[in-house]
């Protein structure tokens, strides 16, 4: 079974990198800026959607260590808030991006990202789980 898992998250990684640095940047052309979480285009709505999701992923981490004996949970429920906050977060983003940005085509990035943690986080889950 630890075979899978490795051979699923390569193929995943393998996967994720011919999109995003193939396809994305060299095929369609379009190219990634990083910005900052405080950047002077961020919406005030989006910032507090993020700080919400952020304070969801701090109570369901203290959930589960706190309410639940983490030591009977798998490793894949362990992370599953972590991977939470990451989906959420780029897909936030992707839609802001999506929304201000359209022309730029910056969200396929983030929503590509969205994408690979839920496969991950699937994997995981359907492996370790």
């Amino acid at each position: 079974m630890e075979a899978m898992v490795y051979i699923g998250l390569f193929i995943l990684v393998i996967s994720y990198f011919f999109v995003s640095n193939v396809y994305l940047k060299k095929k369609r052309g379009i190219k990634r800026d990083s910005r900052s979480f405080f950047h002077e285009d961020k919406n005030r709505y989006v910032l507090i959607l993020q700080g919400v999701i952020f304070v969801g992923f701090i109570y369901a981490s203290m959930y589960l260590v706190a309410e639940l004996d983490s030591t009977e949970l798998s490793v894949a429920i362990l992370i599953s808030p972590l991977a939470g906050l990451f989906i959420l977060q780029t897909f936030v983003a992707g839609l802001e991006e999506w929304l201000l940005h359209r022309d730029k085509k910056r969200y396929w990035y983030d929503w590509s990202e969205t994408i690979f943690v839920g496969l991950v986080l699937g994997l995981l889950l359907l492996t370790k789980g």
